[in-house]
């Protein structure tokens, strides 16, 4: 009995009979959104060299692929143009993929920085562990570093790609089917180690323990949709630090428009019609009195939805959660705990935050964190809770 051959495969392949291409192409790159997604999820459980060494494949793998699907289409795009996208649309389409690179990729398949992921999910490598690591790299990905630098920094733009949906195998690919056509391996160097698998250095006593990664896999977060009856609002985002108020950091702000811009993607990203009306700004320094004056101001104002950032750490000058609690006429601590306690599977540190929430009027008041990072991560999972509690408050 002979084994079935490529043809014979395709040819029985269910998908590619019966869906148009496009359609396909489609499918493809939702099953790998949703790869990303449950990878993301699992970061403390499932380790880099986890994957290269059961799939030959990681993470890095996954940026390094985006990267040269973008040289692909990039190209494709320069020869065949496209039928939705204007002139000038298209070429700024194409800049933007040439100059799509590996650390870009990669924030996009991690979810963050990757030297942040790192930090916060890598776990040290045992000697047996790093043993199978080694033994399995007969199956580890290859890649081309001359393909995966940005164009930009090309001296002459590289040949165009094969843009076909199903291109020819090189001979590498035939000689070794388990190897990719990219990544964590250099083609030129079969020795070359992954760069993203560091070896922990072991103690220096056998007695020393040694840290040992989570292994409880905590469910997703799945938050309410938006409510349907909340067609708008109105949002007050009051930054508190002494520094930014007399303009000692040479870039400005960032936690203010961190929030104000973290607000905007989860409304654009939620496929709900909610819109924010206007918004007021404003920066005070630590201080209790300077807190609570520009609160009541806003609440005065008919502010729906005032967010503080800063002054929720334990320095004597973070006092934004006391002077929050000044001017509060109902108290909701509740929501800003849950709201950390979601965070904190992301970055156990978010449990030092001590900001609170509560009603001043009708308007509805939350502390959140004066680090840029903390606020992305925490407002998706406020916003839509807050804008519930928003809804209902505009119709008291």
């Amino acid at each position: 009995m002979t084994s079935p051959t490529a043809t014979d495969i395709k040819t029985n392949d269910y998908v590619l009979q019966h869906i148009p291409p496009d359609i396909v192409q489609q499918l493809e790159a939702g099953a790998f959104q949703s790869l990303l997604t449950h990878l993301q999820q699992r970061s403390d459980q499932v380790q880099n060299i986890d994957l290269m060494t059961v799939s030959g494949f990681c993470r890095n793998c996954l940026a390094k692929w985006l990267v040269v699907e973008a040289r692909n289409l990039s190209d494709k795009l320069s020869r065949e143009g496209s039928k939705t996208l204007e002139e000038r649309e298209l070429e700024s389409v194409k800049i933007a993929l040439d100059a799509m690179g590996y650390d870009e990729a990669a924030q996009h398949v991690y979810g963050m920085d990757y030297v942040e992921w790192k930090k916060r999910h890598a776990s040290p490598v045992s000697d047996e562990k790093m043993e199978k690591f080694n033994a399995s790299k007969y199956i580890w990905a290859t890649h081309d570093k001359d393909l995966l630098l940005k164009r930009a920094e090309m001296a002459t733009p590289p040949p165009v790609s094969i843009s076909s949906n199903n291109p020819t195998p090189t001979s590498e690919q035939n000689t070794y089917p388990l190897l990719s056509n990219v990544c964590c391996e250099s083609k030129n160097d079969s020795s070359a180690t992954p760069y993203n698998i560091q070896r922990q250095q072991q103690p220096k006593s056998t007695t020393e323990p040694v840290k040992q990664s989570r292994t409880r896999q905590l469910p997703p977060y799945n938050g309410p949709a938006l409510p349907a009856s909340l067609s708008s609002f109105s949002l007050g985002i009051l930054t508190v630090s002494d520094r930014a108020t007399s303009g000692q950091y040479e870039t400005g702000d960032l936690s203010g428009p961190a929030v104000e811009n973290s607000v905007r993607d989860v409304l654009e990203n939620s496929g709900e019609s909610v819109k924010v009306t206007h918004t007021e700004k404003a920066v005070v320094p630590d201080d209790v009195d300077a807190v609570a004056s520009q609160l009541k101001e806003w609440c005065g104002r008919k502010v729906d939805l005032i967010l503080t950032t800063g002054g929720t750490g334990f320095s004597p000058r973070d006092v934004t959660p006391e002077a929050t609690e000044k001017v509060l006429d109902q108290p909701s601590p509740g929501l800003v705990a849950f709201c950390t306690m979601e965070c904190a599977k992301l970055q156990p540190l978010a449990s030092l935050s001590r900001g609170t929430a509560g009603v001043c009027g009708t308007t509805l008041i939350v502390n959140l964190p004066g680090n840029p990072k903390g606020v992305q991560e925490i407002i998706p999972i406020l916003l839509p809770l807050a804008l519930h509690a928003v809804a209902d408050l505009k119709t008291t």
